[in-house]
């Protein structure tokens, strides 16, 4: 971990000496040499703790240099708060000279340089114990081929030894995996069975590899466990051992000779013209995979491979071709508490009075056999004392880190994954402890708070939140966190972490001090916090712990806790770069908080603020502005001294969502085009005017833009909006709302929009502009208060990837959906269509879709025509619809039985329509 520390520390600083070298001036040549200094014991570091990370004197020599390496981040952020007071008191004018002349105080440079001068000292001493640590470690190489080597048990072959009786939850599963190896009668298959450690892959693969139908329909059955082997060279060579075993030959005599392509060769030809199956568990990355894959011959007879793996990259690398990749999931909550009884009490049944204790650990397991089956026989050891147990479910997390009495489990489930993480996703992955337990991880706030924080590195060719999602996916990829929440194009917005997962990294994170959780019970402060996650109550006492070099501030649940006591410890945290006070009481903002010259996160998110002062352009370094359901309805002129804004957020959903102006955006200074020139996310603001100057102009110049949220639009300014919108290539997301429902959206004029996934327009329209049915990318549509007249479907059913589609407010008699039409439409909500009499749904229209709202729609007198040729179509929803409509299906059901036009949807519900996010539903046939 000190690796990922220094390493993290070097990217750190090499930014800083790129983005303020002026303002460095006098002490950049002292902080580089530390960085050099740095950067060699880093190169150490990498070997000696591939070596040996339990040796207590590089664990106490890793403990001093992560110390370093945050004080010299404090010394460049105090070093730089100083010089940024006073760049702010002095004005803009005058530059550099002028701040450097007013920095007369000798006792200020004399501190700072002796900060400097004391860090390089100990960076000497630091240097020396690196020293005896190379020359003990050489003398301890010298007796180590002597010492047996305890080797990591993992339990992995006991799954080869498993009995059926022993397995649960693998019949459905496995069956799969027959189907698909049984369903071709030759050729060349590939299987991927992928998902998190512990969920039982090596368990399955071995069963449908031991059945007796793989055993007759193969002339050749290969077992190798790929993580077994120190390189693919060795691989090849047990794999040629195998085989030739399996016709008792002996190896060929110049194995040991061979190079991997002379190997690859060799089982080209043993296996060209056989019927084999080649089972490779645990595969850690693609290397792996193609080394094998090349050494198959693809026709000819059936032959197949099956690859397990945590890896969704390698699955699916391995499947290019097939797709079959089989995603293990969890066991139902059924199986977990048969098997986590039956191992916990083999003889007895649970007493009622652990029962409590026994729910909470099994809910920590979330279905994984591996976990469920070690902790479960660990408590059939333990007295039955519910103190005892009440411990255990407790300190779980501790338990399965070193030393603890589950470290086997925690390295088996967990630490093999985390210590294969590149030392950026270290910091990442550990960061995400910060969120409460079985809470859902909201993928963009995780990327603006990772950004923040400094934890991403920018690549050329990519801004730093595409860098950030390519960190999200590679531990999505690495089975590290799960997606909860898609978007309707199948793009992740929400994740989770197992509950196991999650002690652990609070563990980890705890015991290298990345982040410190306070979730209101008694806990052991560590003397600096760094990163701090309040969760719940918190009271800040002299035991707090050191606050002075605080970074980040996360109050993500508030309770009761004194609003004051905030105040003050935000007062004292003057390298603040993240705070987070979402939800927090507030109606103000602390006038301490325009004092965080370092901020770059700042959420206000559910608060009641309602201003947001002049002082708001201290913040010259703020990154990400999250307004998001507050009060504010203005920004003032000084919001555009923040030149380095990305996100400015700020819009608040109103109490009756059924209005029309259901949205409540913000009124901004007009001279915004060259003020932001980094804004990539920008919602919602009004298209006023001031000056001379439009939004609908100055947008134009936010070249940068991903998302748009332009309201309060006037007719006569469509034209020019439609001009900037056209400057905007990158735009991915885009609202336009009319300043009232009887204002038309005047949008028809030549737009080019390659990238736009989701479009919603809020306004009298007439006729759909032309531009959006060359959307190609779009994913979702809404058009809403639009009294559309004429058909609204032509112009749009042949958008490819047009997946939701909201029409509101249409005045049009009926609506036909045309054969073969809206090919990937998976959501469908039609609304306050007052003039529709029928809907035709045409066979072979809407082959994808899966559910469909239909409300409000008062002069429809039956169910639509056709629906029955909706193949996928799972939900029905008809709300607030006229006189006797329910009584003319229920009735229609009744009397066509099987033969219903519904009869194949899974749910058909009526109910009343509250507001757009909120339905009291009657009852469902």
């Amino acid at each position: 971990m000190a690796e990922t520390a220094v390493s993290f520390f070097m990217d750190q600083v090499a930014m800083l000496l790129h983005e303020e070298q002026q303002l460095l001036g006098g002490i950049k040549r002292e902080v580089e040499s530390i960085q050099d200094e740095m950067g060699q014991m880093n190169e150490f570091l990498r070997v000696a703790l591939e070596k040996d990370e339990s040796n207590p004197i590089l664990k106490e020599w890793i403990r001093q240099l992560q110390e370093i390496a945050y004080d010299v981040e404090d010394v460049l952020d105090k070093y730089m708060l100083r010089l940024g007071r006073r760049r702010v008191s002095n004005g803009c004018s005058g530059g550099i000279k002028k701040v450097f002349s007013s920095v007369t105080n000798l006792k200020e440079k004399h501190q700072i340089a002796s900060e400097i001068q004391d860090i390089k000292f100990r960076l000497q001493n630091v240097t020396t114990g690196q020293q005896r640590y190379r020359e003990m470690n050489a003398a301890l190489n010298h007796v180590s081929s002597s010492v047996p080597r305890t080797e990591f048990y993992g339990g992995r072959g006991d799954a080869l030894f498993l009995a059926e009786v022993d397995v649960v939850g693998i019949e459905k599963p496995k069956k799969q995996l027959l189907e698909w190896i049984h369903s071709m009668d030759d050729g060349f298959e590939v299987i991927s069975v992928v998902g998190i450690g512990g969920l039982g892959k090596t368990t399955l693969v071995k069963k449908v590899y031991d059945d007796e139908s793989t055993k007759r329909h193969f002339n050749h059955h290969i077992w190798i466990v790929a993580s077994d082997y120190k390189d693919v060279k060795h691989m090849l060579a047990n794999l040629i051992e195998k085989l030739v075993a399996e016709i008792k030959e002996p190896p060929p005599q110049n194995l040991g000779g061979m190079n991997v392509d002379d190997m690859r060769e060799f089982i080209y030809e043993f296996l060209k013209g056989k019927t084999y199956i080649i089972c490779v568990d645990d595969v850690w990355n693609i290397s792996t995979w193609d080394a094998i894959k090349f050494a198959l011959p693809k026709r000819g007879n059936h032959s197949c491979v099956v690859v397990a793996t945590r890896f969704y990259s390698i699955a699916n690398a391995a499947c290019s071709e097939t797709e079959h990749v089989y995603e293990l999931k969890p066991l139902p909550t059924k199986e977990s508490r048969d098997l986590f009884y039956k191992r916990a009490f083999p003889r007895n049944q649970c007493p009622h009075y652990l029962k409590e204790f026994a729910e909470k650990i099994l809910k920590r397991c979330e279905g994984l056999p591996l976990a469920i089956s070690v902790i479960s026989g660990l408590l059939a050891t333990k007295e039955n004392r519910a103190e005892e147990w009440e411990m255990f479910e407790r300190s779980l997390g501790h338990e399965l880190i070193g030393g603890g009495s589950l470290e086997i489990l925690g390295k088996s489930l967990f630490s093999l994954s985390y210590n294969d993480l590149p030392y950026y996703l270290k910091y990442c992955y550990l960061y995400l402890s910060i969120f409460i337990e079985n809470g859902l991880l909201e993928k963009e706030t995780i990327i603006r708070l990772w950004i923040g924080e400094g934890f991403v590195q920018p690549k050329n060719g990519k801004t730093t939140e595409e860098v950030a999602v390519d960190y999200l996916n590679d531990l999505f990829s690495r089975s590290l966190i799960h997606v909860a929440k898609r978007n309707v194009d199948g793009r992740a917005r929400a994740f989770r972490i197992h509950f196991l997962l999650r002690d652990y990294i609070i563990s980890k994170s705890r015991e290298h001090n990345i982040v410190t959780i306070s979730n209101g019970g008694e806990m052991q402060w560590p003397s600096r916090i760094r990163r701090l996650a309040i969760q719940k109550n918190c009271s800040f006492s002299q035991e707090t712990g050191n606050l002075d070099c605080l970074r980040s501030l996360l109050l993500l649940g508030f309770g009761n806790m004194e609003l004051g006591i905030v105040n003050k410890v935000v007062g004292r945290c003057r390298l603040l770069k993240v705070l987070d006070l979402r939800g927090a009481p507030l109606e103000t903002i602390p006038n301490e908080v325009f004092k965080l010259y370092h901020l770059k996160y700042l959420s206000l998110r559910n608060t009641m603020v309602q201003l947001i002062p002049k002082s708001i352009k201290y913040l010259e370094n703020l990154e990400t502005l999250d307004l998001k359901n507050c009060k504010v309805t203005e920004l003032p002129i000084e919001i555009l001294k923040l030149h380095k804004l990305r996100h400015l957020i700020v819009y608040r959903y109103r109490a009756i969502a059924v209005l029309f102006d259901n949205i409540q955006s913000c009124t901004s200074p007009c001279d915004i085009g060259r003020n932001f020139p980094f804004l990539l996310k920008l919602s919602s603001i009004d298209a006023n005017e001031s000056g001379g100057i439009k939004i609908v102009s100055e947008v134009g110049k936010l070249t940068q833009l991903q998302r748009l949220g332009i309201a309060k639009l006037r007719s006569e300014d469509g034209q020019e909006l439609c001009s900037s919108i056209a400057k905007l290539t990158n735009l991915r997301s885009l609202r336009i709302d009319s300043i009232g429902e009887d204002e038309k959206l005047d949008l028809d004029y030549s737009v080019n929009l390659q990238f736009l996934r989701t479009l919603i327009l809020k306004g009298c329209m007439e006729k759909v502009p032309k531009w959006i049915s060359s959307l190609n990318g779009l994913t979702t549509l809404g058009l809403f208060w639009s009294r559309l007249k004429g058909d609204p479907l032509s112009s749009l059913q042949d958008l490819p990837n047009l997946a939701r589609l909201y029409i509101h407010g249409a005045r049009v008699e009926g609506l036909r959906f045309k054969a073969h039409g809206f090919k990937k439409l998976k959501e469908l909500w039609l609304r306050e269509l007052t003039c529709m009499q029928w809907v035709i749904v045409e066979k072979g229209s809407m082959a994808s879709l899966g559910e469909w709202t239909t409300s409000e729609c008062k002069l429809l007198g039956e169910v639509p025509q056709g629906m029955e040729h909706l193949p996928r179509l799972q939900v029905v929803v008809f709300a607030n619809m006229g006189d006797g409509f329910v009584e003319r299906v229920v009735e229609e059901r009744r009397n066509e039985g099987v033969n219903w036009r519904l009869a194949h949807v899974a749910k058909v519900r009526f109910g009343n329509v509250m507001d757009d996010r909120n339905w009291r539903f009657g009852f469902a046939l």
